[in-house]
């Protein structure tokens, strides 16, 4: 009897990754499902339903003007070139929500119209008009 040896070559020799392949995954689903995960903690925060309330003041400054056309602010004689230096200065002390503008009714329209100009060069409040008898 003769023996026939036959040899692989190395090219014949070839490995099957299916089954490690297949393990992997299974224990990839293993520990999946095993892990805990855990959440994260935060801090608790205790928060107010009251609303935030400013710091800065809320100012309603009053402008007059008298039947001599002189302006006065909150009741001190300010001159008309300085209305607009006022309003950024009282707009630096606080938050100005409204303006009061006073005017005789024998001053000049003029200076009705130039305190006005003066008052929305600085600020966007609401001005409200009226007469004074002062």
């Amino acid at each position: 009897m003769i023996k026939t040896t036959h040899q692989r070559t190395p090219s014949d020799v070839t490995v099957d990754m299916n089954p490690m392949l297949d393990i992997v995954f299974i224990l990839l689903i293993f520990f999946i499902v095993t892990a805990s995960f855990m959440r994260e903690t935060a801090l608790p925060l205790n928060r107010t339903d009251q609303a935030v309330t400013s710091v800065v003041p809320n100012l309603t400054p009053v402008f007059s003007i008298d039947a001599k056309n002189q302006v006065y602010l909150n009741n001190r004689q300010i001159d008309l070139d300085s209305v607009s230096i006022n309003v950024a200065r009282l707009g630096a002390q606080g938050e100005i929500t409204s303006i009061s503008l006073r005017a005789h009714p024998n001053s000049q329209h003029a200076t009705l119209v130039s305190v006005l100009d003066a008052i929305k060069a600085q600020t966007s409040a609401p001005v409200s008009l009226g007469e004074t008898l002062k």
